[in-house]
């Protein structure tokens, strides 16, 4: 009965939520705990970023990394009520990135204005 309740509540929310969740389960990185912005490749913006968060927010993503690194040598998955959940993923460095994107567009124009 529950699972009927679930889906009617996942019916609900429209096309465009169904296939995003469809799409975020799909991947891999879910089923090891990781979070989106937990996937993004290093990069100079990413460095900087890092810099930018708590320090709470930065070991507990060294932690969901080191944790899905072993995870994924030892070839196994997180039990399925550990996943992380779709609407419990938060993108953590997003803010940071754009802000940091944004900054250097401005400095960049800053210095063709000279």
């Amino acid at each position: 009965m529950a699972s009927q309740a679930q889906r009617f509540k996942y019916v609900n929310r429209g096309l465009k939520y169904n296939l995003q969740r469809w799409m975020y389960y799909k991947s891999f990185f879910p089923s090891l705990g990781l979070w989106r912005d937990d996937m993004r490749r290093e990069t100079p913006i990413l460095k900087e970023a890092l810099k930018r968060i708590s320090r709470q927010d930065l070991e507990a993503r060294n932690f969901r990394i080191a944790r899905a690194t072993v995870l994924y040598n030892a070839k196994i998955e997180l039990p399925r009520e550990q996943w992380t959940e779709l609407d419990e993923d938060k993108l953590y460095l997003t803010p940071h990135v754009e802000a940091i994107k944004k900054e250097l567009k401005e400095r960049k124009d800053f210095e063709k204005s000279k």
